[in-house]
């Protein structure tokens, strides 16, 4: 469906304006919830029988969804997402284990579609850089892990880890200079990746190809303009888990 239409994800698959609606026809369709979501669905249902009362009610209620849809989207952003994770990187420490956390649920929702629980996959986001500036692709910036201190995934039941280029409205990009949307295990498996003889790694962003043979070996594409950066940890292990690691600052040259 994707390779149909590429920009079938650009549509909000949630319509406000038909939203009480659709939930009350998804909840006859489907009675039986999870304990965690059982009050939500009892306020729910609530609010439907005061939408049938009057006009009045009906129309304050379906205004609220309207309301409630566009703050949504205002705050699903990756630069204001999450609590701090150290290294100017955000986290949801629930992510896909919500229980109650039904607003943090529906931001995941609106950023990514779906998560997984952060046991099997942890998701660090930004959208700035050290000095807390939007990252802008006509600079460059870089980020350097030291030695020893790439995000530490189970290699050994298949975890890997990848840091990906999303552009302003948050979608990777279309076309990439030299095919990269992301670095990470693949690129380090495929040795790809050229280390510093500190054992560090800097990885280059830019919309600019570097000069630097080494730069241009670590090089992610950026788009010209506003752009975000996640790290996906798949297969974490406990530093990540209990938060003791620290992804490193995204700096500007």
């Amino acid at each position: 469906m994707v390779e149909a239409d590429p920009d079938l994800l650009r549509i909000r698959p949630v319509d406000p304006v038909t939203f009480w609606d659709n939930l009350e026809k998804a909840l006859a369709a489907n009675p039986q919830v999870s304990a965690d979501d059982a009050p939500m669905a009892e306020q729910a249902r609530t609010l439907f029988a005061l939408r049938e009362r009057s006009a009045s009610w009906k129309a304050l209620i379906d205004r609220a969804a309207l309301i409630a849809e566009t703050e949504l989207y205002e705050t699903a952003k990756y630069h204001q997402v999450g609590v701090a994770a150290g290294g100017g990187w955000q986290r949801q420490e629930n992510g896909g284990a919500w229980g109650t956390d039904w607003f943090g649920r529906a931001v995941a929702a609106v950023i990514y579609i779906y998560v997984n629980d952060y046991h099997e996959a942890a998701y660090f986001v930004r959208g700035t850089d050290a000095k807390g500036a939007l990252l802008q692709g006509r600079y460059s910036y870089t980020v350097t892990f030291p030695k020893d201190a790439l995000p530490p995934v189970a290699r050994s039941r298949g975890g890997f880890w990848s840091l990906t280029m999303y552009d302003a409205d948050y979608y990777m990009l279309a076309r990439s200079p030299n095919g990269r949307t992301n670095l990470g295990t693949v690129n380090l498996d495929a040795d790809e990746l050229v280390f510093a003889a500190d054992g560090s790694l800097t990885l280059t962003l830019s919309s600019r190809e570097p000069s630097d043979p080494t730069a241009k070996a670590n090089w992610l594409p950026a788009p010209d303009g506003q752009f975000a950066l996640i790290v996906r940890t798949y297969v974490p292990t406990d530093p990540i888990l209990t938060g003791a690691y620290s992804l490193p600052e995204v700096v500007r040259a």
